[in-house]
């Protein structure tokens, strides 16, 4: 997925995630630690938010690893690293 594509997706995911964190009143993040901890009983929607989170937490992954990257091969860069679209 080339960065651009990456970056709107995180983006994406983050609207979808906000519908969850104004629903139950947490921040995905805090949710996600929540989780981790066995504090939070299953139910459908936490299931969802869980796996979307999850999602995210992978396309930032690799946004990182891309935009490091980019910085070996140009040590100076301008921004933006892409041409607007």
């Amino acid at each position: 997925m080339p960065l651009d594509e990456l970056i709107e997706s995180i983006h994406t995911l983050e609207t979808y995630l906000q519908r969850f964190e104004d629903k139950y009143q947490l921040r995905s993040e805090d949710f996600y630690r929540l989780v981790q901890q066995d504090k939070l009983e299953q139910s459908p929607d936490f299931i969802e938010w869980l796996g979307v989170y999850e999602i995210k937490l992978r396309r930032e992954q690799k946004y990182q690893h891309m935009l490091d990257e980019i910085l070996k091969q140009q040590p100076q860069v301008r921004l933006p690293i892409l041409q607007p679209v």
